[in-house]
């Protein structure tokens, strides 16, 4: 069924109907209708925030405790790397659990990127990633920082839209993602002479890989010692440690397989966006890189996929992990390809405990050790963003039955050593790199490596092991490699096509109990459509018009967080503290402006929270300023609680909400419901006329327009009190008029928040004046109807000065105005939302907003 407009709009516009911990927002697909095969909570212990999963995750059982213990902390790795941008900019994914100075826009991180697509494809709350999509196609996060590292993003895109279904979200990146991959061909990347693309291995994510080492010894050669100390004149100069640290300029199989994967994505999604001619022209340059790369990059010696040196031809003559790579995007998927595959995968080259190894054990720069703190060493060491990608080859191949070697249990064993390694002293845990042959993680620095977002899990879970095979239409694929001895399993509520669906397998029907019968179970919106004695391939019809559920699910609204700032601790909105812990008297590590940077987790260490710890008086005072008076009925905190680690932080004992007229709106003293490691959410009331508010019975239908709040809490005796991150959630705003000071003004690019790098707008007079070098980017932008269509867009402004419109980033349209006047424009609005980003070209112009419609 296809939701009308006049539905949406109820959705949006319906208030919420509170209860004990309310949601702040309803879940896009509480419609659906599902099992009840499993006691979701009780997979959840020792897990913060329930009701998150419960709203968001496919729920697994299986025989394999391992494997089911590390994919729930899996999961809450995903939790902890969600971050909210800004209004209209919606979500991003981040890689390192704190902000690092090479990320790109908002922390995001391409190499990493497709990983995180490819695994968030299978929460329920499709918006996670429709909104990291979003900034690579439409948010300009590689027009803004340059391209950076390599990735596979228009084929995890493709990926995307394969398990959701939503071929009209997948259409409309179209312009987005060829743009997206031209900024790959110059010279810089594509070598106008082999047609080849090259990195260094560092900007292919892997530093010190075989190719530095063979030319980053003395003049140039091979590298004989790695302490050349005392040897530099007798061999005619030293090691280039930097060289041997990034590599060289490499015409790599990993590269040159993500254009390949990229160039027939795009084709694909032409041809479904009916553009025959496109897609023969994408096609055609696919097959015609992947011929070049197969002639130049493919060793007949080793009969393996190698790098070669840009420039020198040199032939790095060594299997490297990354020679895995090239089927896992359906490359090299002759014989004679899978035999050389085949011939690395024994105990002397790759396989060891806890690898597979990144390099071969046979070669002569491998070490499974390392002389040093840093954090990654890719000749030797077991990443498991490798092996996630290798895992991905292995179970193709052995779905297919293509090799006697590369088998379900082979498949099977790799995929438990990878379990094993995501864990750290008997706990479920990921970090950057781990030793190939020793239980303990290479890389991992404190306040930087902890629960590390840089590979899969849950993909390699659904398609590699179940054997969930996404495609568009109303087909359900399953060829899974479940160990022969497994006699039960169950998934529950995994999101595909619109539907909601659930598989139990129960050997002989002892299991699960119930009215399921003796065998393999599938299961749609809680109805059972497929049965099968035995477990084998699956290929069945969803009992429901796949197009119809996946646009019903899209059209749901995103509601928006108001309070969050990328910019955080400048401009607005804006979160402060009447007091903060300063430890011995230095800068206070736990700032107030965490509660508003986007980030949410509730580990001590790392840290991101407030706390008033040491505070000389029992309760303290949050106050919050938005840009502008907006219409809210609740606020919502993330409590943190450490006592169950021996800490002294636990709930508070009060909450009272108060507006700008002073009076409260939110009251409970006690407050006997607070959840502890969970956002709470605290509807407010009107005030009484003594002055409080009526906490008993929270009122869904009222709200305080204000740009003002303060949160007073009052610590339990003993204890003190933490907050991670406070929200306030309101319907998302479907235009016409877009406000200029709810944009985000400038942006971290490549810095940490906190530090003012590139802001230098000032929210006033209900707009923002850009001064030099400012911009406001407003994101969301669309026309009345949602769909693509040339546009009146009016920009709202003044002041003295002349400014640039861009829209979208990538398509790069640009025009200009100047002086105290609206100026109308004409813009080719994409379907859905659309990023316009005004930027300050001379003097100190003012906008007030942009208006779709003229």
């Amino acid at each position: 069924m296809k939701l009308s407009l006049a539905v949406i709009t109820l959705l949006v516009s319906s208030p919420l109907a509170w209860a004990a911990n309310p949601r702040p927002y309803p879940p896009a697909d509480a419609y659906l209708q599902t099992t009840n095969i499993l006691n979701h909570s009780s997979y959840l212990i020792g897990l913060d925030d329930h009701q998150w999963y419960l709203d968001n995750i496919p729920f697994i059982d299986t025989p394999d405790e391992s494997l089911q213990e590390v994919y729930y902390y899996r999961t809450s790795v995903i939790k902890r790397h969600l971050k909210w941008v800004a209004q209209g900019e919606g979500w991003v994914v981040t890689e390192f659990i704190h902000p690092v100075s090479w990320s790109s826009k908002f922390q995001t991180t391409p190499d990493s990127a497709p990983h995180q697509v490819v695994e968030l494809r299978w929460l329920r709350d499709l918006n996670y990633n429709k909104d990291v999509i979003q900034q690579y196609t439409r948010g300009g996060v590689e027009k803004l920082s340059g391209i950076t590292f390599t990735h596979y993003m228009h084929e995890a895109i493709l990926e995307h839209a394969q398990a959701t279904g939503d071929i009209p979200f997948l259409v409309s990146q179209l312009d987005g993602l060829i743009a997206m991959y031209e900024l790959w061909n110059t010279n810089a990347t594509l070598d106008p002479t082999t047609g080849l693309y090259h990195r260094t291995p560092l900007q292919d994510a892997q530093e010190y890989s075989l190719p530095g080492y063979l030319v980053g010894g003395p003049g140039g050669q091979d590298m004989q010692v790695w302490d050349d100390f005392g040897l530099s004149a007798s061999m005619g100069g030293g090691n280039d440690y930097s060289l041997i640290w990034s590599g060289p300029e490499t015409y790599r199989p990993s590269h040159n397989s993500y254009m390949i994967a990229g160039a027939r994505a795009i084709s694909q999604v032409a041809s479904l966006a009916g553009n025959a001619s496109l897609a023969q022209t994408w096609g055609t340059y696919a097959d015609n890189l992947t011929s070049r790369m197969e002639a130049s990059l493919y060793s007949h010696e080793l009969d393996f996929w190698i790098d070669v040196v840009e420039g020198s031809n040199l032939r790095c003559e060594g299997r490297e992990l990354i020679g895995y790579f090239p089927y896992r995007f359906g490359i090299g998927t002759n014989a004679s390809y899978i035999q050389g595959l085949e011939a690395g995968l024994t105990p002397e080259h790759f396989l060891t405990e806890f690898g597979p190894t990144t390099l071969e054990q046979t070669n002569p720069y491998f070490t499974a050790l390392k002389n040093s703190t840093y954090c990654c060493m890719w000749n030797g060491q077991s990443w498991p963003f490798s092996t996630s990608v290798y895992l991905i080859t292995l179970a193709r191949i052995a779905r297919e039955g293509l090799s006697k070697v590369i088998t379900p249990a082979l498949f099977y064993q790799e995929f438990g050593k990878y379990t094993r390694t995501n864990y750290k002293d008997g706990v479920p845990y990921t970090a950057e790199s781990h030793y190939p042959t020793i239980d303990m993680w290479s890389g991992d620095t404190t306040n930087h490596s902890e629960h590390y977002l840089h590979s899969t899990y849950l993909d390699n879970v659904f398609t590699n092991l179940f054997g969930i095979v996404p495609a568009f239409g109303d087909n359900l694929v399953l060829q899974p490699l479940v160990p022969a001895n497994w006699s039960y399993f169950a998934i529950e509520n995994l999101p595909y096509h619109g539907s909601l669906l659930s598989f139990v397998w129960d050997q002989d029907a002892t299991h699960y109990g119930g009215n399921h019968s003796a065998g393999l179970s599938i299961y749609s919106n809680g109805t059972m459509f497929h049965h099968q004695a035995t477990l084998g391939t699956v290929n069945c019809t969803l009992p429901f018009n796949t197009t119809d559920a996946a646009q019903a699910l899209a059209a749901q609204p995103e509601w928006q967080n108001i309070l969050a700032n990328p910019n955080s601790p400048y401009n607005l909105p804006n979160v402060t503290a009447d007091y903060t812990l300063s430890t011995n008297g230095d800068i206070a590590p736990y700032e107030a402006w965490k509660m508003n940077d986007g980030l949410l987790w509730y580990d001590t260490t790392p840290d991101n929270f407030w706390t008033n710890n040491q505070s000389q008086v029992p309760y303290s005072t949050i106050s919050i300023t938005l840009q502008r008076p907006r219409k809210i009925h609740s606020v919502s905190l993330a409590i943190l609680v450490d006592t169950d680690r021996g800490g002294v932080v636990a709930c508070p004992a009060g909450i009272k909400i108060v507006d700008q007229q002073g009076d409260t709106v939110a009251f409970k003293n006690p407050w006997t419901d607070c959840v502890p490691n969970a956002l709470n959410t605290v509807p407010f009331a009107a005030p009484t006329p003594d002055g409080s508010s009526n906490a008993t019975t929270p009122d869904a239908s009222y709200t305080v327009e204000t740009d003002f709040l303060q949160i007073v809490l009052s610590d339990q005796l003993r204890y003190t009190t933490a907050v991670s991150e406070i929200q306030i959630w309101v319907a998302p705003n479907l235009g016409p008029r877009y406000e200029a000071e709810d944009g985000v003004i400038g942006t971290f690019i490549g810095s940490f928040e906190g530090r003012a790098t590139g802001l230098n707008g000032t929210i006033e007079n209900g707009g923002v004046t850009l001064h030099e070098g400012a911009w406001v980017e407003l994101a969301g932008i669309r026309t009345a109807n949602g769909e693509a269509g040339r546009t009146q867009v009016t920009v709202l402004g003044g002041g003295n000065g002349t400014v640039d419109v861009m829209l979208n980033w990538l398509t790069n349209t640009t025009v200009s105005f100047s002086g105290a006047a609206n100026k109308t424009i004409e813009l080719d609005l994409l379907r859905g939302g659309n990023w316009v980003t005004i930027f300050q070209r001379t003097g100190t112009p003012f906008v007030d907003a942009v208006v779709v419609g003229g």
